[in-house]
């Protein structure tokens, strides 16, 4: 029989691969499907990176010309570099499920292979004219490239499209490089890129509030920045940055809220529409239940579609501008202080602190898409309450105390006192024979107490993860998602356990051999999933756990794993030696039942010994490092 904890190992990586979109995330020969430019992903998938792309789409020329080549660059930031790619060239402005336009070839003597993709006829009935897009031929690493693009005819102004994938679980998609424009008269003119400048923190805590994540950065290096200036009595002055991806239909926004938690917040984004290549504000608010984004109409619907964009009535903003440069958003913009006239559920910006939530990800015309729970998504929440009223210079990120002891109490339970529990009960119990203490063995003493003290700890950590969450709470992915339900899971068995150890019968009992099977089910069950959830547990951001954390647990399971292994095999070549001990002293039972014969002691206790004391000392050295860990990060 295999040990649980190889068992649980197996689950684990079952697991890690499911969260890796069941399988790898392309295939070398078909990087990327023509509509999207995404990879082939199941729905639960890695998603595409939000951060900025170490790849860059250079186009030598300005503008093209039908039949004259223009020349594209992909390079790469050293170190990286990216094993597949898609590159194409699309009319501006781009929309998804176009074709590609032009020919698009790899220039020769570069060290990858190309094959062509999304082919279409380029021209009309008679022509042998057709558009191609490329995709890689290889894995090996790139990070240079050179394409050559004709264009068969004029398309009007183009640009162009590319997905980089750098693993299994890290690839961007739809990069863009700057427009190319098509000099052929009726064209119109390119658009003037909005451009707004940059946020002076000079005057923070002097004539404007700030906040800052990290403390004391300047706007370029800022992941989130928001400053306010309150001089009008009836309305605020905010400016609003944050660092995005580099690709299309990203936004950055800050709430309002009466706590460190998502739920009847009033919201400004500040979102990048590519569609129409302007970077606005918008207003909404989060309902509590159900966790909804309702968005404020910002325009008249008769005028979305015109040049005019006329503000709806209800409109609260005023003087905005905004700009999406170099993986950069920022806005700048009035906004009234009295929101609750036309809809009760916004905040108004009167006197009155508020904690400030910062989130970034995907956007659709100002509406926010769900964002994730992992470090790197979790909303920003400040540590304090901030009032509008002061231009102090904030900073500091909320801290989630309940969340921390909830995953100190689940590795205090489940990686000290569940391992050392499952090897007394699988190694131990030959050990100490002649040995007692309240007339029980050693290890079914040490068993029993450290059973105890796993269920207790593992009910408090369930309580409290259950006030944290306000109830049952559903992650958007996997393998956040399947966290709960596991938990739920081992809840269950861990109940049983004990009602199963209060019904135990005597050793002599018929029924024993079908109670020692259900015991070592439920326990199995429990102890399998615990492990691969907790390694599930750590990716919450809440808890905040570094990712190089993830590695300490690592070398534990494989310690342990190696423990368990080193036993079965010692159990195994002393198995004949104690068999033939146990056999001598029944035999003397027999000739001389008035004498006492003290039991023998197992071969090899010594070294079991030794093993049981480096698996408790390392163990327990572990859980120490990683509950300083969570509490500290």
């Amino acid at each position: 029989m295999l040990p649980a904890v190889v068992a649980s190992s197996l689950v684990w990586a079952v697991l890690s691969m499911l969260s890796l979109s069941q399988g790898n995330l392309y295939d070398p020969s078909e990087c990327c499907m023509c509509p999207d430019l995404k990879p082939k992903v199941a729905p639960d998938g890695p998603k595409p990176q939000v951060m900025p792309s170490p790849f860059t789409i250079h186009v030598v020329q300005d503008e093209y010309r039908t039949g004259t080549p223009v020349y594209v660059h992909i390079k790469a930031k050293a170190p990286h570099a990216y094993r597949a790619f898609f590159i194409g060239a699309y009319k501006h402005p781009y929309t998804q499920g176009a074709d590609p336009v032009g020919r698009l070839e790899l220039e020769p003597d570069q060290n990858a292979q190309a094959k062509e993709d999304c082919e279409s006829r380029d021209g009309g009935p008679g022509t042998n004219l057709y558009s191609n897009a490329l995709s890689n031929q290889d894995d090996n690493p790139k990070r240079n490239l050179q394409f050559k693009w004709t264009a068969n005819r004029g398309y009007g102004h183009i640009e162009f499209r590319a997905t980089f994938v750098v693993d299994d679980q890290t690839y961007w998609v739809s990069e863009k490089s700057r427009v190319v424009a098509d000099p052929l008269p009726g064209n119109p003119p390119l658009p003037r890129v909005q451009f707004t400048a940059p946020i002076n923190t000079e005057q923070c805590g002097n004539t404007k509030g700030c906040f800052r994540e990290p403390p004391g950065c300047v706007e370029p290096q800022c992941t989130y920045i928001l400053t306010w200036n309150s001089d009008d009595n009836e309305f605020i002055t905010f400016e609003l940055g944050g660092l995005a991806d580099g690709a299309t239909d990203r936004y950055v926004a800050f709430a309002l809220s009466d706590d460190t938690y998502m739920g009847d917040d009033t919201v400004f984004v500040c979102a990048h529409n590519s569609a129409n290549q302007r970077t606005e504000v918008f207003l909404s608010y989060n309902q509590q239940d159900p966790k909804k984004s309702i968005l404020i109409p910002k325009y008249d619907r008769s005028s979305i579609s015109s040049a005019n964009y006329e503000l709806s009535q209800y409109a609260k903003i005023q003087h905005e501008e905004g700009s999406y440069q170099n993986g950069r958003l920022r806005c700048r913009f009035q906004i009234q202080r009295d929101l609750s006239d036309d809809y009760p559920e916004l905040k108004d910006i009167r006197a009155g602190a508020n904690h400030l939530l910062f989130a970034r990800g995907f956007a659709s015309r100002g509406q926010v898409k769900r964002h994730g729970l992992s470090v790197e998504e979790l909303p920003l929440a400040s540590e304090d309450p901030i009032d509008f009223s002061y231009t102090r210079d904030h900073s500091g990120r909320a801290n989630y105390p309940l969340a921390k002891a909830h995953g100190c109490l689940m590795i205090l339970a489940w990686i000290f006192f569940a391992s050392v529990a499952l090897i007394m009960s699988k190694y131990y119990t030959t050990m100490w024979p002649n040995k007692r203490a309240y007339n029980q063995r050693y290890w079914f003493i040490v068993h029993f107490n450290c059973m105890a003290l796993m269920f207790i700890l593992s009910i408090i950590g369930i309580i409290i993860i259950f006030i944290e969450a306000d109830g049952y709470s559903e992650a958007p992915d996997l393998p956040q998602r399947a966290h709960p339900i596991l938990g739920i899971i081992i809840l269950v068995c861990i109940i049983i356990i004990p009602i199963l150890a209060v019904l135990r019968p005597s050793e002599e009992h018929k029924c024993r051999p079908v109670y020692n099977w259900f015991y070592w089910v439920f326990w199995t069950i429990a102890y399998v999933l615990s492990i691969p959830n907790i390694f599930i547990g750590m990716d919450f951001g809440k808890v905040g756990v570094p990712w190089w954390a993830t590695w300490i647990l690592v070398i534990w399971v494989i310690f342990h794993i190696a423990v368990e292994l080193t036993l079965e095999i010692h159990q195994c070549c002393t198995y004949k030696k104690n068999k033939e001990r146990r056999k001598k002293w029944e035999q003397m039972k027999r000739e001389y039942p008035k004498q006492t014969h003290p039991e023998p002691e197992p071969a090899g206790r010594r070294f079991k010994r030794f093993l049981l004391c480096l698996h408790v000392c390392f163990t327990a050295l572990i859980v120490f490092i990683m509950i300083i860990i969570i509490a500290v990060s």
